[in-house]
């Protein structure tokens, strides 16, 4: 079954390849229309815990259960003079006049603790300390900083300095670029080929933003956190490039055999692509699991990370069909000017991911080596292949 399957979309790469990217931008399309319902609120079950944040809601207001931080101000001429410590007095009133923030002035009999008395910077160092209500989301806690900072006066000769979880700045973490530079090299270093590199890459992207897409539309229907999306992204881009690597193997083992590139793909999948199926099966009843928890959040990221998964095993057993059959045997075949790309690019995503932005010039290079190639014979040139070993010399035989 799996083998007619792989053959009629080998055959059929062209309406294959456009069916992906009309459903690709489709639901797209419709995700954007309709917009994402990802949250940042979660609902604790009735634990103890979430039984004590009740407590401090009821009677504090909320605060000491939000997001905290401290206003820091340091001056040589020292904290103790009354004329700045009525300017940083109005500053702080300003600030805790914001709704859902509390603040605890240095220069309040509640907070004297907090001028530094002794050490270096004694009567030089004094700290506010700020704090919001429990029920104050992600977003909204952005905008507070935001407006905090708006309310800054200029004071002559002090240093203000911003700290604590309310006040820090997140740097989106850009560990799958960095993961997929690696990979770029790894799988060129496997499969010595620039194409047989980027056919599991290319069909792990489809099966990803079609994964994610949807994803944006069940968030509408059922409470997921706004992190659904990187998880997805991670876990897809993960058995997305390890599932095509699997067919992409296979089917090079059939042409090394003697097989047509229509009767090699019908053999991979035949093969390898039930591993893919039986992989991606168990892994989506693994995520299903988590269901079994009974948080609300908790089942959101569980159907998103398994509806990306199971998109993408679709594509590696439809989509990757239909992309050998436009390579056929030249995926063996690799030039120059893809070599030399390929490695340029691995070098601008390991720059980006490190956030090395110099090594993001790597990018545009890449551009005109590819041009380059079409006109330069140098880079025109095939890249030299070693001959195959027989089974008995190779080191996994002889170990």
């Amino acid at each position: 079954m799996l083998g007619r399957l792989a053959r009629r979309c080998h055959n059929r790469r062209g309406i294959v390849v456009l069916a992906w990217v009309a459903a690709l931008f489709l639901v797209g399309g419709l995700s954007g229309a309709l917009g994402s319902g990802f949250t940042t609120e979660f609902s604790p079950p009735d634990v103890e815990s979430a039984r004590g944040i009740d407590i401090v809601d009821e009677h504090f207001g909320g605060v000491g259960s939000g997001f905290g931080g401290t206003i820091v101000f340091r001056t040589d001429g020292g904290v103790d003079d009354p004329a700045l410590q009525e300017d940083i007095g109005a500053f702080l009133e300003d600030v805790g006049e914001l709704e859902g923030l509390d603040v605890v002035s240095p220069f309040s009999p509640e907070g004297a603790p907090q001028v530094a008395r002794e050490g270096p910077l004694a009567g030089e160092l004094a700290f506010a300390r700020v704090e919001t209500a429990s029920d104050v989301s992600v977003e909204e806690s952005a905008s507070i900083t935001s407006d905090v900072k708006d309310l800054e006066p200029d004071l002559d000769a002090v240093q203000v300095e911003y700290g604590g979880q309310l006040f820090a700045e997140f740097v989106p973490p850009e560990s799958e670029v960095l993961g997929l530079g690696f990979a770029i090299v790894i799988l060129v270093l496997a499969f010595g080929s620039v194409l047989a590199m980027g056919l599991p890459i290319g069909t792990a992207f489809f099966g990803i933003g079609l994964g994610i897409a949807f994803v944006t539309l069940l968030s509408n229907l059922v409470e997921m956190p706004d992190f659904t999306t990187s998880l997805g992204v991670m876990i897809g881009l993960g058995v997305g490039i390890d599932y095509a690597l699997f067919i992409v193997t296979r089917y090079r083992e059939g042409l090394h055999a003697g097989l047509s590139s229509e009767d090699a793909t019908g053999v991979s999948i035949d093969t390898a692509g039930r591993a893919v199926l039986f992989a991606g099966t168990t892994v989506v009843i693994s995520l299903m699991g988590m269901l079994l928890m009974g948080l609300e959040f908790v089942n959101g990221l569980a159907i998103g990370a398994a509806t990306v998964v199971l998109v993408t095993m679709v594509a590696s057993i439809t989509l990757l069909p239909a992309l050998l059959g436009f390579v056929q045997e030249r995926v063996e075949i690799s030039r120059w000017r893809g070599l030399i790309a390929a490695g340029l690019v691995a070098l601008a995503l390991i720059g980006l991911g490190l956030t090395f932005t110099p090594a993001l010039v790597a990018l545009p290079v890449a551009v005109i080596v590819i041009i380059a190639g079409f006109f330069v014979p140098a880079l025109k040139r095939e890249v030299p292949r070693p001959a195959p070993k027989r089974r008995e010399a190779t080191l996994p035989y002889r170990w």
